[in-house]
């Protein structure tokens, strides 16, 4: 075992929890045990994944500002091997994009799966830097499929956590 593998293990499983946070965040939002009815859509869904990628990405020492740059390099490389890689299911259902972007999620669930079934017959290394890299992928790809803007959808997740941060700093003094 390596010596920094427990350490990596208690990251991906973080990885992992805030993945399935993003699920039970969808579901109770449009459950219809709330008293409210809610209705949100595919722009909503992407708000809560990349908001929580962020926090992810904050919590564990992954430079997300790397991330991006390694997306568009990919997306810019000349052989661009990896551009079928993180294509979204062209199966998506026109009329209800909160279940498209649950198929989305299972896409994300998939490939992580198989890439970790990858590394374990290769010399690759299966972490949250991949891991973080292959969702920030899709979403971004399916931000482009959706037609989302998303420096305006970035621009709204730097506000809120402007805001949050600001209320915890009042709570403080």
């Amino acid at each position: 075992m390596k010596k920094n593998e427990p350490d990596n293990k208690t990251r991906l499983d973080s990885f992992f929890d805030m993945l399935d946070a993003i699920e039970e965040d969808i579901a109770q939002v449009t459950s219809d045990d709330n008293e409210e009815s809610t209705e949100i859509g595919g722009y909503e869904c992407l708000f809560i994944s990349f908001n929580n990628l962020q926090l992810y990405c904050e919590y564990s020492g992954v430079n997300l500002e790397q991330i991006k740059d390694q997306y568009q390099a990919l997306k810019e490389s000349p052989t661009n091997e990896d551009s079928g890689a993180f294509a979204i299911q062209e199966d998506l259902v026109e009329t209800n994009e909160v279940v498209n972007f649950c198929m989305l999620l299972e896409q994300i669930e998939k490939s992580l799966s198989a890439f970790e079934q990858r590394c374990k017959n290769s010399e690759e290394v299966f972490d949250e830097w991949s891991c973080v890299l292959i969702m920030y992928s899709y979403l971004r790809n399916y931000c482009v499929k959706q037609e989302v803007d998303f420096k305006n959808l970035q621009q709204e997740i730097s506000q809120l956590h402007a805001e949050i941060k600001k209320d915890e700093n009042s709570w403080k003094t």
